[in-house]
């Protein structure tokens, strides 16, 4: 048996509310999470808002062999570059 009391009407309201925010949020089809994924992937190249694709793929490239796993580089860092470069590269 279920020993919880029922949630009110409000409570329970609440809760859609809650998961319906979450699920909209993360949704690809989010205007806002898409901004959010550019600036991020941007911050992390290092590059300005209004970069165009051939800076983008050459700071890529500039970080790819500085950071890359099998040059010495740290494998997270090379992960998060790649990362922000797919991103970017999508758009």
């Amino acid at each position: 048996m279920n020993s919880q009391p029922p949630k009110s009407l409000g409570a329970l309201l609440l809760e859609i509310l809650r998961l319906s925010v979450r699920m909209m949020w993360q949704s690809n089809t989010n205007p806002a999470r898409i901004v959010m994924e550019r600036q991020q992937a941007l911050v992390v190249l290092g590059l300005s808002s209004n970069a165009t694709e051939q800076q983008i793929k050459r700071r890529y490239r500039v970080l790819a062999k500085r950071h890359h796993p099998d040059l010495g580089g740290d494998k997270q860092q090379m992960q998060r570059i790649a990362a922000a470069y797919r991103v970017l590269m999508k758009d």
